[in-house]
């Protein structure tokens, strides 16, 4: 019988890390904890800044899908049912002015760069479930008024329609409403702003409008636009905040014949 070998266990030994591999570990683990944390601030940042600029081009096309569509309707007039294929137009339609001057279309000027006033009128039949420019039906046949202006203090966009008692907003964040008059002058179409010595016979040479509105965002942080101006050229103000100016041009379909 063969003796069996002497076999020695001997202790496994763990290895470990010195002081410096453990800094070094550390170091490394904090360097990319602060990477992925100043990479979410930038991202909710950036998507931030682009949701705000986003809602400022949404709220000014609806703006201007309301004052569009009545100003393309100013000057209508509804037509009479006088028998078998014979119409007339109504002559009730005086608009802002009276029974001999009718007039479709008025403004008001805002003193030293402040914020214009626009009023659009046209004719209206209750059957044809007309509303205004808050979307308010009208009681009666009457002409519809739409008076647009800016409220200072809560920075929105209101209307008056003849279908409310009182002015609604229509869109927030508004700094700046100015109008714009194009009349042919000598053959040339020149915007004017409004003047208070205008006749029924000036407004009703109006061709087109222009309207400008100037937007500011909810969200701060934003690094400012450099040479950035408004309606009337003045400078943003650089208070972190993302502004939009936005023009357009519309033209008047019934009155400028």
């Amino acid at each position: 019988m063969k003796p069996q070998p002497h076999v020695t266990h001997r202790p496994a030994w763990e290895a470990g890390v010195s002081l410096i591999e453990l800094l070094v570990g550390l170091a490394i683990g904090a360097i990319v904890s602060v990477a992925a944390v100043s990479s979410f601030g930038s991202t909710r940042s950036a998507s931030a800044t682009v949701g705000d600029s986003t809602r400022l081009q949404q709220d000014a096309a609806m703006a201007f899908r309301t004052i569009g569509h009545h100003i393309r309707q100013a000057g209508a007039v509804r037509l009479i049912d006088n028998g078998p294929g014979l119409v007339t137009f109504a002559e009730s339609f005086v608009g802002y002015g009276n029974a001999s001057a009718p007039q479709a279309i008025q403004g008001i000027d805002g003193a030293n760069d402040a914020p214009d006033a626009l009023g659009i009128s046209h004719d209206s039949e209750v059957s044809l479930n007309a509303v205004d420019c808050l979307g308010q039906n009208v009681a009666n046949d009457v002409a519809i008024r739409n008076n647009f202006e800016l409220d200072i203090l809560n920075q929105s966009l209101r209307c008056l329609g003849s279908g409310n008692s009182a002015p609604g907003p229509l869109i927030a964040g508004v700094e700046d409403f100015q109008v714009r008059y194009g009349r042919r002058i000598n053959g040339n179409l020149q915007y004017q702003d409004a003047s208070a010595g205008w006749t029924a016979d000036d407004w009703n040479s109006v061709e087109a409008v222009m309207v400008c509105l100037r937007l500011a965002g909810q969200v701060g942080g934003h690094a400012g636009q450099a040479n950035a101006s408004g309606c009337n050229g003045q400078v943003f103000p650089l208070d972190g905040r993302i502004r939009r100016v936005f023009v357009r041009v519309f033209s008047l379909r019934n009155i400028a014949l």
